[in-house]
């Protein structure tokens, strides 16, 4: 037989092995409360991120199309290649328009010489004039002459201008730095140029592998975080260990239904950054974080410790063995793994992970409902699930 001493003593001593200690609850009937973790507030620096992940495209991508009608003769690239600004892309046949501007320059000399003559013969009939061997009249009319042999001179280097212009078009060149992609045309192939009737046949993209882009969607409480210029770190699972900084320079303005749920709206959003040295190739897939707020050297205490009730944040700081006092906190920034302290709490001071028990609070605040009589006593940590024994 245990004496009631011993029962006694039993009550108050912990369990051997189980990091348990038994104590006796408001109804004399014993329950069985696992340790409670503590952590101590620390300084930290804590940012809060949006995750969101996307495709990369290039910032620019241009589509090479011909401004004139023609068949392709030459070929200098291929899809992947990297090209400069005004290397030579592909040619067209320029058989037609070199007759042109050849036609264009004969007629150019035809009237140059025309208007060599017509200035002759306006100063030989102004001479006459001057010495009354010429009228009046004859004098006018030279000078018109001259002046029209002027215009139509004008009128044929400008038809000239136009047809080397046409020329020159035949070779298509880079507008850009960049990298070829979408080439599905051959040598041989009859194209149409990209005119007012006509969208043209394209050619090829330039694709500017620089200055690239990722766009993902944000729901309505994640836009509301974020603005123009706001910080964003770009990775990708298809190149572990490389990451980028860009700039969210696009947040639509207006939300955009859903089309897989008609009741949600996103708000796209679009990042970019520069790729420097390292290729990165458009269509991988991209995790972005952008950087919300960032708080240095703050004090702060882990996620689970803070608790939440009636909109209302605290901490169960420690005063000793067993004892511990609520005390309601101002929290700041704040992410998965911690949270900043503003107000309530120093540095050092020693926290609660998971809820003490009713008996351990100081003044019998748990800030839970009391407990029945006979009820086995729970607590819970900041996650809301019980902690081990």
């Amino acid at each position: 037989m245990i004496s009631a001493a011993a029962l006694s003593l039993l009550a108050v001593l912990p369990f051997a092995g189980t990091g348990c200690e038994k104590v006796l609850n408001s109804g004399g009937v014993t329950a069985n409360l696992p340790a409670v973790s503590t952590v101590k507030a620390e300084r930290r620096t804590i940012e809060e991120n949006i995750i969101v992940s996307g495709f990369v495209e290039p910032e620019t991508a241009t589509e090479i199309k011909s401004e004139i009608n023609g068949k392709i003769i030459r070929i200098n690239v291929e899809n992947g290649d990297s090209v400069k600004k005004d290397d030579l892309l592909l040619e067209i046949d320029a058989s037609t328009y070199q007759t042109e501007v050849d036609a264009a320059e004969r007629t150019e000399r035809q009237r140059e010489l025309d208007v060599e003559k017509s200035e002759r013969d306006m100063r030989r009939i102004k001479e006459l004039f001057e010495n009354d061997f010429a009228t009046e009249q004859d004098y006018l009319d030279s000078v018109t002459s001259f002046e029209t042999a002027k215009l139509q001179l004008e009128v044929v280097r400008s038809s000239l201008a136009k047809a080397r212009e046409e020329l020159s078009k035949t070779q298509i060149r880079a507008p850009h730095d960049g990298m070829v992609s979408d080439l599905e045309v051959y040598v041989g192939n009859v194209i149409s140029g990209a005119g007012s009737f006509s969208n043209g046949t394209t050619l090829m993209k330039i694709n500017d592998m620089k200055n690239l882009r990722v766009e993902a969607d944000l729901n309505e409480i994640e836009a509301n975080k974020i603005d123009l210029e706001s910080d964003a770190y770009l990775s990708f699972d298809s190149l572990p260990g490389t990451t980028f900084h860009g700039k969210v320079d696009y947040l639509s303005p207006f939300g955009v239904q859903d089309s897989a749920t008609s009741t949600l709206y996103k708000f796209p959003v679009r990042v970019k950054f520069q790729s420097g040295k390292r290729l990165i190739r458009p269509g991988i897939s991209s995790n972005i974080s952008i950087l919300v707020s960032r708080a240095e050297n703050a004090v702060s205490v882990p996620a689970s410790a803070v608790f939440v009730e009636d909109d209302k944040r605290f901490v169960f700081v420690k005063l000793g063995e067993h004892r511990f006092e609520r005390r309601q906190i101002e929290v700041g920034v704040g992410n998965l793994n911690f949270i900043e302290i503003k107000s309530g709490l120093n540095e050092g001071d020693e926290v609660a992970t998971t809820r003490p028990s009713q008996s351990e609070i100081v003044g019998g605040d748990s800030g839970v409902p009391a407990k029945k009589k006979g009820e086995r006593v729970e607590r819970r940590g900041g996650n809301g699930a019980p902690p081990p024994m």
